[in-house]
């Protein structure tokens, strides 16, 4: 059985260039600065090193913007971080994904049915989590029953 859930009202930040030599310490900064003003972090990803630089960015509530965007202001980020509000985050749950072939691919099958571009995905033992535009959700959500 596949559980699928959704949470509206999801915010994306994205924190890009961020020096190889000094990655741990700036990401430290980011979640400490959010802790300060107990913003509640949910997905992160953080990107491959490429050419001596990476990105990180991580999901939290839209209620929480004018907290991030005052946590944002406390980082010497070399640019000025990628917001993206609006969102609409699915996870999609199954014991079937720890034993079983093809889950990914059928969540990228209703992507691609829906014309979904995700935004940010990330994975767990058992789940996938994915977050698209409000505008996309619902085909989405409808391209995903029909695959699980």
């Amino acid at each position: 059985m596949t559980d699928i859930t959704t949470n509206e009202g999801i915010s994306i930040i994205t924190f890009g260039n961020i020096p190889y030599d000094s990655e741990s310490e700036f990401i430290c900064k980011v979640f400490s600065a959010a802790a300060r003003e107990k913003i509640n972090i949910d997905m992160i990803s953080k990107t491959p090193v490429s050419a001596e630089s990476t990105s990180i960015g991580f999901t939290f509530s839209d209620e929480d913007m004018p907290k991030m965007l005052k946590a944002s202001k406390e980082i010497n980020a070399d640019r000025p971080p990628m917001i993206n509000s609006g969102n609409v985050k699915f996870v999609i749950k199954s014991e079937e994904m720890i034993t079983g072939i093809g889950f990914a691919e059928n969540v990228f099958r209703a992507l691609a049915a829906a014309k979904a571009n995700p935004i940010l995905i990330t994975t767990a033992l058992d789940e996938i989590s994915v977050v698209v535009r409000e505008s996309d959700s619902t085909d989405f959500e409808t391209e995903l029953r029909k695959v699980f």
